[in-house]
Formats: C-alpha cells, sequence, structure tokens
C-alpha cells in the first residue's frame, strides 16, 4: 500500500513540476510576445517618419503630388 501511495504522490510532483514549467513557458511567451508588438509599433513610426521626410523632400523640390 506505501508503494502505491508514494508513486501516487511522485505523479502529483512530477504534474506540477510540469504545470510550474508550462507556466513560466507562458510567461515568457507573452514577454516576446510584448517585444515583438513593440518592435512592430517603432517599426510603424519610423516607416511613418520616413514618408513625412519623402513627402517634405518631394514638396521642396515640387516634385510629386505631395
Amino acid at each position: 500500500m506505501k508503494d502505491w501511495f508514494d508513486a501516487g504522490i511522485t505523479l502529483q510532483k512530477q504534474m506540477l513540476d510540469a504545470q510550474r514549467k508550462t507556466l513560466e513557458a507562458s510567461g515568457q511567451a507573452v514577454g516576446a510576445g510584448e517585444a515583438l508588438v513593440q518592435a512592430q509599433e517603432a517599426t510603424r513610426k519610423a516607416a511613418e517618419a520616413n514618408l513625412a521626410a519623402f513627402q517634405a523632400w518631394t514638396r521642396l523640390w515640387g516634385v510629386g503630388p505631395w
């Protein structure tokens, strides 16, 4: 009976450890996702700034529809 009980406790500990590792991995994935969103936002802002600079340059030289 003791062996069965010990095996059950060991299994529960392993399950809890696996769940803990899953939560840690999920937390890291969320952090990576946030970093990706920040990178995308920075890229969008850079593209908008580049477009504004290009439009200003074309207005300066009187070229283009802007």
